[in-house]
């Protein structure tokens, strides 16, 4: 080996090397465009059947959409707002109590001490740090929507940019890569909005039955939690057991049996009928999936956790076991879509 080519191959490794660092130094940015890509996914899942119905152009389509959803907003502001600002705020005033009464009934202080120095309890701290700072999340949620409306309006531009990256011959198996991901993506994100939805009106209903007070913020809480699978029902349901919990035993039992049962019609039948066919994804692979995420960038890899492993399952699907070891695989986006096309 000359001289050049040791020089050349060590620059390669630099190469390698700085760039990664580079990616990881700006996780943050690139996972705050991935939910840029998902807000373009939704807008886009919404402005469809629009477009299919009146054959308007898509720009127009697009605008009337984003129309809807702000006035649907701020009806929803006006007609609720003050009643659920009330109840937020006896929920931050009481929380804590709560929670340190039962700290001090259960000695919940030495548990803390043996897992917060774990990942795992690293990443239950960082989990409930995620809203701490009002001002940074109104400013994430506002570039992300700006962000996703830019690529709604012209998702083809972005697409074509993305492409020129991409080797020749590589780039057939890449777009339909980009097709199955952004299929499966729509359809998980449909179902977690329908998921939403009904976890938040039956934990509402559920704990305004069951006595607990601010029923409406448990709901919205609750709903807004179920964007996070796995580890989000569990931590939407600790507000309304540890409310429950100053009511007594009865009622913190009843909360339970609530969170419970509203989890299970979440399970067995919501996500299962509506997105079981497009997105097979293992439990435990999503699980672990989202954990991991969590602890690589902390929140919002958390957030993000599950829609980033659906990506990575049909990646590995198609460009590793599909094209790179020649073995057949079944993805299923891509039966699905041929299924609805057909």
């Amino acid at each position: 080996m000359s001289d050049w080519q040791f020089v050349r191959r060590v620059l390669i490794v630099v190469a390698i090397g700085a760039l990664a660092a580079a990616i990881y130094a700006l996780s943050n940015l690139l996972l705050v465009i991935f939910a840029a890509v998902l807000c373009c996914i939704a807008l886009r899942t919404l402005m469809a059947p629009l477009v299919r119905a009146t054959s308007m152009p898509e720009p127009l389509a697009l605008a009337v959409v984003v129309v809807l959803i702000v006035t649907v907003s701020a009806g929803l502001v006006l007609q609720f707002g003050s009643k659920l600002s009330d109840q937020i705020a006896y929920l931050a005033q009481n929380a804590p109590q709560a929670l340190h009464k039962l700290s001090e009934s259960f000695d919940l202080g030495a548990v803390s001490g043996q897992v917060g120095g774990s990942a795992i309890g690293a990443l239950a701290a960082g989990a409930l740090t995620v809203g701490s700072s009002i001002a940074g999340a109104v400013a994430g949620f506002v570039l992300v929507l700006i962000g996703g409306i830019y690529l709604a309006a012209s998702p083809q531009l972005y697409r074509r940019g993305a492409m020129v990256l991409v080797p020749k011959h590589w780039q057939s198996v890449v777009s339909s890569t980009l097709d199955d991901s952004g299929f499966a993506l729509g359809r998980w994100l449909y179902a977690q909005g329908i998921a939403m939805v009904v976890i938040g009106v039956l934990t509402g209903v559920g704990m305004w039955v069951a006595g607990v007070p601010s029923p409406l913020a448990l709901g919205l809480i609750a709903g807004a939690t179920e964007f996070i699978p796995i580890v989000g029902p569990i931590v939407g349901a600790i507000p309304a057991l540890l409310l429950a919990s100053t009511l007594g035993w009865d009622t913190t039992l009843a909360a339970l049996a609530v969170a419970i049962a509203v989890q299970q019609i979440e399970n067995n039948l919501v996500m299962p009928f509506v997105v079981g066919r497009v997105v097979e994804l293992p439990a435990a692979v999503g699980m672990f999936a989202t954990v991991a995420m969590g602890l690589l960038f902390g929140p919002l890899g958390l957030l993000l956790g599950y829609p980033l492993a659906i990506v990575a399952d049909v990646a590995i699907r198609r460009l590793y076991v599909r094209e790179t070891l020649g073995k057949p695989v079944e993805i299923p986006a891509e039966r699905q879509r041929k299924a609805e096309g057909d």
